[in-house]
């Protein structure tokens, strides 16, 4: 199946330390998969052996029936679109330089400009916008323009790390809805860590719990709510 990620007995020691163990599951873009947990339970962890920046100990991910191992997985890994937990947007650049910096050495400024303007709409912001930088953002807006850099080269696996933190609910609706909006347009895997858990049971197909290290629950949102254990309580208990 296309634009699928597998993980198969993985597992992941930093300097002796278990940071993940023997998780097996799989992503595709007919379920949205949001991972939840603890803190320090190795959600950021995941995505990052996800996307190739930390070595693996043991096990395997595909990625399209490819191993991130493959030399060619290069060529996949320029699929993916990613938001970092601290949006990590480039302060010296306006945000249509953000959002189009993958292209500014390609391009014309006049082309790159108004690509930004259609992209911007997508995620809800204006075009006086695209000329403002970083730091005369407000947090919800820069939680745009980092999703906005994510998909503007249409990515096959869009991946968001905390995307909605530090945001009140109603701006935290926003950019849950522009997530789920985007990746149905474009069928996009969507993998997101976050702690917003009336989120996960609004907006997710799929949810995957970690609890120290380990896979405590993997499946359907619908059997959270049926069948929740002790744990699955406790996280969620807040968001009832």
């Amino acid at each position: 199946m296309k634009n699928t990620i597998v993980f198969k007995k993985v597992s992941l020691q930093i300097d002796g330390k278990i940071i993940l163990r023997d998780l097996s599951f799989s992503v595709t873009p007919e379920k949205s998969l949001c991972i939840i947990g603890t803190g320090s339970s190795g959600k950021s962890s995941l995505l990052k052996s996800m996307l190739g920046l930390v070595k693996i100990s043991s096990g395997a991910i595909y990625i399209n029936g490819k191993s991130i191992l493959d030399k060619q997985i290069k060529d996949i890994f320029n699929t993916f679109g990613v938001v970092f937990q601290k949006d990590a947007l480039f302060d010296s650049l306006t945000v249509w330089e953000n959002i189009m910096f993958r292209s500014l050495n390609n391009f014309s400024e006049e082309k790159l400009i108004k690509k930004s303007y259609s992209i911007l709409k997508k995620v809800g912001l204006e075009r006086n916008d695209a000329f403002l930088f970083p730091a005369e953002l407000s947090g919800g807006m820069r939680k745009r323009v980092a999703i906005a850099r994510a998909i503007s080269h249409n990515p096959k696996f869009l991946v968001l790390d905390e995307p909605t933190a530090g945001l009140d609910p109603i701006k935290t609706n926003v950019i849950f809805n522009i997530i789920k909006k985007l990746s149905k347009i474009n069928n996009t895997t969507l993998i997101v860590v976050t702690s917003d858990m009336r989120g996960v049971l609004k907006y997710f197909e799929e949810v995957l719990v970690l609890e120290n290290s380990s896979l405590h629950w993997w499946g359907a949102i619908s059997e959270v709510k049926k069948r929740p254990t002790k744990h699955l309580k406790k996280l969620f208990e807040k968001a009832v």
